[in-house]
């Protein structure tokens, strides 16, 4: 049973990452230190030491949990959808989270993996990729769904891994450009994103 310390723990565990997220957000990665965040939520250098050992593993547990909910948005599409249409949907759902928490999006993807991580075997790599709970993984079963149904043709050369890795590159190109360079591009970037995507489907279909 949860315990009133429990969730105190939690609770400034939470507030911790927030203002994590917000210093990253307003001032950049350099500019989080254990003190900025002690002074951020009123709380003790020192005292922060009793749920992270450090900033690096401050930003880590941000970047999983901004991980945790760009699954979350893309998971939500509905699952029934055909294949084609599924990826088209989680597609435009992967540009949407980075356009509603570009904080979230810019960390994850512009932060050096965690030490632990940086010299990861391969294998250990594509385990982290595919496993329960990510966004590529997911990604990755909405395009086996579509071969094994004959919705997407297999090709020498480009098999699932290769039109998976397409498509992340696709969204992920689309996504960072759009919550960077063109931020405020004059055009309706998302009718073209609808149009890039919409392509890129029929490529995967053969048509």
């Amino acid at each position: 049973m949860e315990t009133k310390r429990t969730r105190r723990h939690l609770r400034t565990r939470q507030a911790i990452l927030d203002a994590a997220r917000v210093i990253i957000a307003e001032e950049g990665p350099a500019a989080l230190s254990m003190r900025a965040l002690a002074d951020r939520i009123d709380y003790s250098a020192a005292g922060l030491y009793e749920y992270f050992g450090s900033k690096e593993e401050i930003i880590a547990a941000v970047c999983a949990e901004g991980q945790q909910r760009l699954y979350a948005a893309m998971h939500a599409v509905d699952p029934g959808l055909p294949p084609a249409e599924h990826l088209h949907a989680i597609g435009l759902a992967y540009i949407r989270f980075a356009l509603e928490h570009p904080d979230y999006f810019l960390l994850m993807f512009t932060t050096a993996p965690p030490p632990n991580q940086a010299d990861a075997p391969s294998a250990a790599v594509h385990d982290a990729l595919h496993g329960e709970g990510s966004a590529y993984g997911l990604l990755v079963q909405t395009i086996q769904r579509g071969i094994d149904a004959g919705a997407f043709l297999v090709r020498p050369g480009f098999g699932l891994d290769e039109m998976a890795y397409a498509a992340w590159t696709l969204v992920h190109g689309i996504a960072m450009l759009r919550t960077t360079a063109l931020r405020h591009y004059p055009l309706d970037l998302a009718a073209a994103d609808e149009q890039v995507l919409h392509n890129f489907k029929r490529g995967l279909q053969g048509t």
